[in-house]
């Protein structure tokens, strides 16, 4: 379990760098593109709806990217009421719970997802906009993000199953140092 966990542990350390790269350019084009709109706009009283309007498109790829990142750096929203209280063995139990409906719902919505996308490429919708692509590029970030959130997930519930099974050699949380 423990080489299973390793393994999976380095490829989804991969996908995070890759995912955080790719949420860090989605911000820096959305606040150049907002900014250069307002700039052009102002400067010589027209603009290019485009760059208003392509910003909010791009946050359901900001948002579901980073979802499995912020479950495995434990940095997602959380309530903080029942861990204390739990001795070290409740708290892997409850962390393997909540890792476990995190996997769960996370197959649900990447199989929903993958339905979504087949619907609107059959529709061939496009969006409304100076620049036109495929409404179903911006549905490509659900099945996404639901994928690697999966694989996060099931890392997290090997790591919650190791730790458990062998309390005296709990494995290193990803992006710990040794």
């Amino acid at each position: 379990m423990a080489l299973l966990t390793g393994i999976l542990g380095r490829i989804n350390d991969l996908i995070a760098k890759l995912a955080m790269a790719l949420a860090m350019a989605i911000v820096a084009f959305t606040v150049l593109a907002l900014f250069g709109g307002a700039a052009t706009r102002y400067l010589t009283g027209t603009g290019y709806d485009w760059l208003m309007e392509l910003p909010p498109m791009m946050m359901p790829w900001l948002v579901f990217l980073l979802l499995g990142v912020l479950l495995r750096s434990q940095t997602h929203i959380s309530v903080d009421f029942l861990p204390p209280k739990l001795s070290w063995r409740g708290q892997k139990m409850l962390r393997l719970v909540c890792n476990s409906i995190a996997f769960g719902a996370a197959i649900v919505f990447f199989i929903a997802g993958i339905d979504a996308v087949a619907l609107f490429q059959m529709l061939g919708q496009v969006t409304e906009m100076e620049i036109e692509f495929p409404i179903w590029y911006i549905y490509l970030s659900f099945p996404v993000g639901f994928a690697i959130l999966a694989s996060f997930a099931a890392e997290m519930v090997l790591r919650d199953l190791h730790d458990l099974l062998h309390p005296d050699h709990p494995l290193q949380q990803p992006g710990a140092t040794p």
